[in-house]
């Protein structure tokens, strides 16, 4: 061989020999650090395990094997959260950025199978947690392009027997241009990312100790959000219900096909969560109400909605909310020996507009409503107040088309012992009110009423009861000039009652004072 070719094929090996020692040197240094990090770095709060972590010498590539994460109160040392997987592969990680730049880069992260199980009675705030500081110290900021999270569990446990507050099944995670660094570890959320995707099987929530949230698949991707096949549910039956309550309470089944939020805008500002929308759309709800009567009443004040969107304890904006081709069944219950009466709205659409804790006056949160009531009347509502109105005033107007009187014994007789004949063949209220009472203005045209008052059973006319009741009131609306007959009355509100209850007592009091003629303007 001649000299030059020796020589040059020495200086070759040299050099691939010296590319091979930095290669191996890096990596060595690079997984030193990491077991280093892992085994120092941490606050004696988090503790891991792992079974090997494996190193790639030509792609850059970190394997950690088997991992564990348990993080514990930093008060008592219990475990509150683990976190384990089946892998967590680093890929692509830049050696030059992390010995030159004093930047660790990373191509990709990907966490195989994670099993995440959180205690929420377990858990226990410090009290003296400096929320300046970061959960951890970091060296070096952390750039990531993608990060995945595959075929994911999620549960969230409770002391109680009936324990599982949250359960996500086999969810998949992918965020991309992560970057962690010591000051966004001093926020709420800390990362600052570009764009993700969520998408899980399903989701069960424990929504309270009575009523159940599930979904059968959710996915959230570029500012959009879906949920299909959600059931919002009572988890006793209608008897045992009743039978655990010791005040009353609604017992509700929802299921609706879908639930689709537009331009999906969350995070923190200054540690105040936020939340905002452009647009929500329901699809298909079918709801059913039952309240049972004889259970003794809840006498807590309730708050009418504007209160209730003021009073949310973050920063909710949204523009518009549709609800489509809805049906309702409201039930009750207030004789024993019966079932409880029912009304019915179908084919229900609500636009509703500006429902928010953050915009200001003079904007106001707006409902418009079509729909069917007993499956056979069209009408229409509009519905308007303003949250920032301490006094909660409201308007509410609705127009309804013929309705058969008998058409609403199904709820009057169980439930109030009085029959029905005759129908309206047009009806108009608007009510004026605020969280104290209201004024409703009513004018309805009507023909052939007659109020039979029924027996103790239900199953026979009192005549006498129903001859004085009919006295009380006219057979129609015809002796008037425009054949309406109108009256406009005041309701105090009983503030231990539902907002629909003060709907109802509006409507009723403003038919009753329609119909007998005492209540003309």
């Amino acid at each position: 061989m001649k000299k030059w070719l020796r020589n040059s094929l020495f200086v070759f090996l040299g050099i691939l020999f010296i590319v091979f020692g930095v290669l191996f040197a890096s990596n060595t240094i690079i997984k030193n650090k990491v077991e280093f990090f892992l085994e120092n770095r941490l606050p004696d709060y988090i503790s891991q395990s792992y079974s090997n972590i494996d190193l790639d010498l030509f792609e850059g590539t970190i394997t950690v094997n088997k991992p564990i994460v348990n993080l514990k109160n930093r008060n008592d040392n219990n475990i509150h959260t683990t976190v384990s997987l089946d892998k967590i592969i680093i890929e692509d990680l830049s050696y030059w950025d992390y010995l030159f730049k004093a930047t660790i880069t990373i191509e990709d992260i990907k966490l195989f199978k994670a099993n995440i199980t959180y205690f929420k009675d377990v858990f226990k705030p410090s009290k003296d947690q400096d929320k300046t500081k970061g959960l951890i110290k970091l060296y070096k900021p952390i750039l990531i392009e993608e990060l995945s999270i595959d075929n994911a569990m999620l549960h969230i446990y409770d002391k109680a027997s009936d324990s599982l507050l949250l359960y996500v099944k086999n969810s998949t995670t992918e965020i991309d241009d992560l970057v962690i660094n010591n000051e966004t570890l001093k926020k709420r959320l800390p990362v600052n990312f570009s764009e993700y995707e969520f998408k899980a099987d399903s989701v069960f929530l424990k929504a309270n100790d009575f009523e159940n949230l599930a979904t059968s698949s959710i996915r959230l991707k570029d500012n959009k959000a879906t949920f299909n096949n959600v059931q919002f549910k009572t988890k006793y039956s209608r008897t045992k219900l009743s039978r655990v309550i010791n005040k009353e309470r609604d017992h509700f089944n929802l299921k609706l096909d879908s639930l689709n939020i537009s331009g999906l805008d969350f995070g923190f500002i200054n540690r105040q969560l936020f939340i905002n929308s452009k647009a929500i759309t329901i699809a298909n709800p079918n709801l059913e109400i039952f309240r049972d009567k004889l259970v003794e009443d809840d006498l807590t004040i309730k708050k009418l909605y504007s209160e209730s969107i003021r009073e949310i304890p973050f920063d909710l904006t949204v523009d518009s909310v549709l609800v489509k081709d809805a049906n309702i069944e409201y039930t009750e219950k207030v004789k024993e020996e019966n079932n409880g009466g029912s009304i019915s709205f179908q084919k229900f659409y609500a636009s509703i507009y500006n429902v928010s804790n953050t915009y200001k006056s003079p904007i106001k949160t707006e409902l418009d409503i079509t729909g069917k009531f007993m499956n056979v009347t069209p009408f229409k509502a509009y519905w308007s107040f303003d949250v920032n109105n301490i006094n909660d005033k409201f308007i509410f107007k609705m127009n309804m088309d013929a309705i058969a009187f008998n058409e609403i014994n199904e709820f009057t007789e169980p439930n109030l012992k009085v029959r029905l004949s005759g129908n309206t063949n047009k009806l108009f209220f608007t009510i004026n009110g605020n969280k104290n009472n209201a004024t409703v203005d009513m004018k309805v045209n009507y023909e052939n009423l007659e109020i039979n008052v029924l027996n103790k059973n239900g199953n026979k006319k009192n005549w006498l009861l129903s001859k004085v009741a009919n006295l009380f009131v006219s057979k129609d609306s015809k002796d008037k000039k425009d054949n309406f007959r109108a009256a406009k009355t005041k309701v105090d509100r009983d503030k231990t009652k539902s907002v629909f209850n003060f709907i109802w007592l509006n409507t009723s009091e403003g038919l009753l004072k329609s119909m007998a003629g005492d209540g003309e303007k």
